[in-house]
């Protein structure tokens, strides 16, 4: 027993580089979910704000609402809106995305109420 270690031994590197591949695992995991999320706050935030100018142009110009007019605004006004590429059209002066659209009303009410996940 006189004899001095000097290092870790294989069997307790290989239990630590599996722990910390479980961590990582378990991590990354959890970060995919919030990229999607991100995109979607996004594009709602951006719906929000096209419908918003949309609306003080119509008034400021004395129109009415129309697809062509609206096509041509975002034209004129906006690269991208959507983060995930959807297609944006007005419908009764509600900016919609193809692509978020039927995601973002279910979302909004479970919004109220949701608390921070967990890690």
């Amino acid at each position: 027993m006189d004899k001095k270690s000097n290092g870790f031994t294989l069997i307790e590197l290989i239990v630590v580089m599996g722990i910390l591949g479980i961590v990582a695992a378990v991590a990354v995991s959890r970060l995919i979910g919030f990229k999607s999320k991100a995109k979607d706050g996004v594009c709602t935030a951006n719906q929000k704000t096209v419908e918003r100018m949309y609306s003080a142009y119509l008034l400021e110009n004395d129109m009415d609402y129309s697809d062509s007019i609206f096509n041509q605004f975002l034209v004129e006004n906006f690269d991208e809106i959507c983060p995930a590429g959807g297609v944006i059209s007005c419908e009764d002066g509600k900016v919609k995305c193809s692509v978020h659209d039927s995601e973002s009303e279910g979302e909004e009410d479970e919004e109220s109420g949701a608390e921070v996940p967990w890690l």
